[in-house]
């Protein structure tokens, strides 16, 4: 009798449960929800999509950063860290590992994408505005999770069905990733096919967010997949469609993309929202440190509250990535990053991750800073890549200089146009401008640099499958149809 692989295709309506913000949707979910009860009319097609994005919150709350942070040496143990992420820390994974290694909770929100696709189109909707925005958002986020499945492991299952029962006897094998990049592009252009003009709410899909990610994905194609210059137009395209959306700009504050009181503001695309009471958490309650920790800790309890959290400090920013944010004086995202305190009676020196602080709150810290997935800086960044891959280094210039510019106050902070060297400006950006947010590792996968910049990776380019992810055990003893990635043991 064959074992059922439940980690992979849970029960939908755990994925039903809390809500995300979605603007001014009023959206009153069913108290249970079943195959039965489930897909009966628009006001249960609005809640499926509220349940996708609390199930995409879920799964890429802390992955995100595992996957996109912890293997670039951009972080290290912090002063109460226990050494838990030490083989992501000096690239040594192996199928022990548990932190993102474990494909269940992306694959719990491709079900209910899967499911979305499979019953609103049998929906009565009274505008079909909001018809369209439903399955635009279940392809949207169908393929920004499969995106990030081929880059973490390459083959993987690839499934297009929903299953509205854990009792689905279901086990699957690992697909070619070119079907899974496939998908991806496909995916893309459905979403771009459905979603409406009107679409607004930075918390949910917009037709500004899946044109993110089709530039994020074509970008990807070109620099590690031979996608030629198809793909490098096909990211350029995305992105003139980015900066043609009136509501999107570069704020002229770097501290006022992060501000608590300044959520879903002009610079955001697409985030994952966190609220008080609602869904709270992220990586973020890892990198602050807890007031035990503080040596006088009545003394410096009110200019100092950012520091403080009930959890101890596992991790902080590794002394490479701290010695570039401290390399210009002039640049006002350091501090906005990173904090960096040394008490002077006591002789001791306190340092922490700062973007991500929540609200302290009641002698408490909530921690309800959203992660952003897509900002417009970002954009722009992709753009100087573009542009000096397309060999017109001084355009790239203007654009990265937009964003230099809001970080160091001057113009022309940048003059380079020899084509490396502007990468590796453009790498010292990307590390700077999206500390800590789970850039790093694709970025200098991209531009080429992982096998020099990353130290753990020196010399390392003829290991197999070594910029992929290990399955983790108890994926394969779900299901004996799944294989090892390659290269790991």
């Amino acid at each position: 009798m064959k074992r059922k692989f439940i980690n992979l295709v849970l029960l939908a309506a755990t994925a039903f449960g809390a809500g995300s913000c979605l603007g001014d949707m009023d959206i009153e979910q069913k108290s249970k929800i079943t195959a039965t009860n489930m897909w009966l009319d628009e006001d249960d097609a609005l809640g499926a999509m509220n349940g996708l994005y609390h199930q995409l919150r879920a799964a890429f709350q802390t992955a995100i950063i595992y996957w996109g942070d912890y293997r670039a040496g951009t972080f290290a143990d912090g002063a109460g860290g226990s050494g838990s992420c030490k083989k992501m820390f000096n690239n040594v994974l192996d199928s022990s590992e548990t932190k993102g290694t474990n494909w269940a909770s992306s694959y719990t929100a491709i079900n209910d994408a899967n499911l979305i696709i499979k019953h609103v189109p049998g929906i009565s909707f009274s505008n079909e505005t909001n018809k369209n925005l439903v399955l635009a958002n279940a392809y949207f986020v169908r393929a920004y999770i499969y995106f990030n499945i081929a880059r973490v492991w390459g083959d993987a299952p690839l499934l297009l069905s929903g299953f509205e029962s854990s009792d689905a006897d279901l086990q699957p094998f690992r697909e070619d990733e070119e079907l899974i990049y496939a998908q991806v592009a496909q995916d893309i252009e459905s979403a771009l096919g459905l979603m409406p003009e009107s679409a607004a709410d930075c918390t949910i899909g917009t037709r500004s967010a899946v044109q993110m990610l089709k530039a994020d994905y074509n970008l990807w194609l070109y620099q590690t997949r031979e996608g030629g210059d198809t793909a490098l137009t096909a990211a350029d395209e995305a992105l003139a469609e980015v900066f043609k959306d009136g509501r999107l700009q570069l704020l002229g504050s770097y501290a006022d993309v992060f501000d608590i009181t300044k959520k879903n503001n002009a610079e955001i695309i697409l985030t994952l929202h966190l609220g008080q009471g609602e869904f709270e958490g992220g990586f973020a309650s890892t990198y602050l440190l807890p007031q035990t920790r503080f040596h006088s800790a009545a003394e410096h309890i009110e200019t100092h509250v950012k520091l403080m959290t009930s959890d101890d400090q596992r991790f902080i920013f590794s002394p490479s990535l701290v010695e570039l944010m401290y390399r210009d004086e002039r640049d006002t995202r350091t501090k906005v990053s990173y904090g960096d305190w040394t008490d002077a009676d006591e002789g001791y020196r306190y340092t922490w991750v700062n973007k991500f602080a929540g609200l302290w709150e009641d002698n408490k810290r909530y921690f309800i800073s959203d992660i952003p997935l897509y900002r417009y800086a970002e954009a722009l960044l992709f753009k100087a890549e573009i542009e000096n891959e397309k060999g017109n280094t001084p355009t790239a210039l203007e654009y990265l200089n937009r964003v230099a510019k809001r970080a160091y106050g001057v113009e022309n902070y940048y003059t380079t146009t020899d084509y490396y060297d502007f990468k590796e400006a453009l790498m010292t950006e990307y590390l700077k401008e999206f500390a800590g947010e789970g850039k790093s590792w694709w970025n200098y996968i991209r531009l080429g640099l992982a096998f020099t910049k990353i130290e753990s990776l020196r010399g390392r380019q003829n290991e197999t499958n070594i910029l992929l992810w290990p399955i983790a055990n108890a994926c394969m003893s779900e299901n004996p149809n799944i294989r090892q990635t390659v290269g790991y043991k």
